[in-house]
């Protein structure tokens, strides 16, 4: 095919070479993956990630899932003219090439940083391959990139392109005259040294991916099978109710409750009747975030800086996490319950502020049946309040295991209140009847609710 017979092939060339040399400043090396897995060394050592840390890893991950993204797009503009429309003995040919191929070049180096380094760590190779909305991650990263860097198609073009570069490789360097080439020439002589010319280390790679994609497959297949179990029993225990008993926490006492709250107040509750109770830990076993009416998240940013505070409309001032997910809901259904114990974080305005809108960033996610706070993706009522406060100002938290599983329990929240150490207790209602404790008695009364008596 002759070159005039190729649209705008300057055009496709200046385009893909501009956004290369833009893009590969922002490419993870192999001594910024290490920094991150220097930074996140207590969270293997401990057992799991602090939202702190749960954060760091998603960021370092979806600016890198970002990069990747823009390089095959790169790929992807080149891909006709390389296969379709010019051959290797055209003139051109070379200056395209050059550009495709410095740029799977990248993408294969990033990608064997990723992998190395986290391939043999289960809980970091899990954490990566989790979904997560509020940076846009898709789930299975982790897995795609694997997959892609063994791909046995992949690996057969990309020894094709190693054998063309071996045998060309004074016309692509001649390129360097070129002044739009030259930083592509540069680039290119920087990868050199991760560019592999034997094809049997593909083949070695994709023969451990083979047997890493054998194992965790059937351990997938059993994860999922459980989950699954943990939410049909989960929703099914949960509905188990008696529909005909009125509920304790009446209007009157909803109404006097609203009075009491201010946004980043807890509110833990209470089912007299709930079978779910037979399972969850204590007298008090789940949790919710009174995010505020919109007029008082408008007080508490006057400045309009965080976005996140807008998303619940007026009448949804609670953020809670039920059967059916993450969700923003109203006061009076939250409060429909027979006892209730609200307790106050120890932060200041600004602090509560940043808390809510990081609680609600995690607005629409699943609900855990598993209750597992190692992963971030779908959320049980306590893991709302600590992933929205966990670090803010002197507020720690530390997950205890249980049942094998890291987590946080509704009576572990009431122990920093009862013990003053990051809440106070504003109320109790529904504690061994229809009354209601505020402030130094509402701490007696809790104290009583669900701490055994020293014999």
């Amino acid at each position: 095919m002759e070159m005039a017979d190729i649209p705008k092939l300057s055009e496709i060339l200046n385009g893909s070479a501009t956004a290369l040399v833009t893009i590969a400043p922002l490419l993870p090396t192999s001594d910024s993956v290490q920094e991150v897995v220097n930074e996140i060394l207590p969270a293997i050592e401990r057992g799991y990630f602090t939202p702190k840390e749960d954060e760091l890893i998603r960021e370092k991950f979806s600016k890198y899932l970002t990069v990747r993204a823009a390089l095959f797009l790169v790929l992807m503009d080149l891909k006709p003219v390389l296969f379709k429309q010019l051959s290797p003995k055209d003139e051109r040919y070379p200056e395209v090439f050059l550009i495709a191929f410095c740029t799977a070049a990248m993408l294969r180096r990033t990608g064997k940083h990723l992998i190395v380094n986290f391939r043999s760590n289960k809980m970091i190779r899990r954490k990566l391959n989790e979904a997560e909305p509020r940076y846009g991650i898709p789930g299975k990263q982790f897995t795609a990139i694997y997959r892609s860097l063994t791909s046995l198609r992949n690996a057969i073009i990309w020894r094709e392109g190693v054998s063309y570069f071996e045998e060309n490789s004074d016309k692509i360097f001649a390129l360097q005259a070129n002044p739009k080439l030259s930083p592509i020439v540069e680039l290119l002589k920087s990868e050199l040294p991760y560019i592999e010319s034997h094809f049997k280390q593909n083949l070695k790679s994709r023969l451990q991916f083979r047997l890493h994609s054998a194992k965790h497959r059937s351990r997938g297949m059993v994860q999922k099978t459980s989950f699954s179990a943990f939410k049909i029993s989960g929703r099914l225990i949960s509905e188990i109710r008696n529909k005909w008993k009125r509920k304790r926490v009446t209007p009157i006492v909803q109404r006097k409750i609203q009075r009491l709250l201010q946004p980043g107040d807890v509110i833990i509750t209470r089912h007299d009747d709930a079978m779910t109770n037979l399972f969850l830990p204590g007298f008090w076993p789940h949790a919710s975030l009174y995010i505020g009416s919109q007029q008082e998240r408008a007080d508490l940013d006057p400045d309009n800086r965080c976005p996140e505070l807008l998303r619940s409309d007026d009448s949804k001032c609670i953020l809670e996490a039920r059967k059916d997910g993450v969700l923003f809901r109203e006061l009076h259904d939250t409060l429909s319950v027979d006892a209730c114990t609200i307790i106050r974080p120890k932060l200041s305005g600004e602090q509560i502020r940043e808390g809510i809108a990081r609680g609600m960033s995690h607005e629409g996610k699943e609900y855990d049946f598993e209750f597992d706070f190692t992963r971030a993706d779908k959320l049980v009522c306590t893991e709302v309040v600590y992933r929205a406060f966990q670090g803010i100002g002197k507020m720690q938290f530390e997950l205890t295991n249980r049942s094998g599983r890291f987590c946080l329990s509704a009576e572990d929240l009431l122990d920093s209140a009862v013990d003053d150490q990051h809440f106070t207790v504003v109320a109790v209602y529904g504690f061994k009847g229809n009354r209601f404790f505020e402030n130094d008695a509402a701490t007696e009364k809790l104290i009583e609710s669900y701490r055994p008596k020293n014999n």
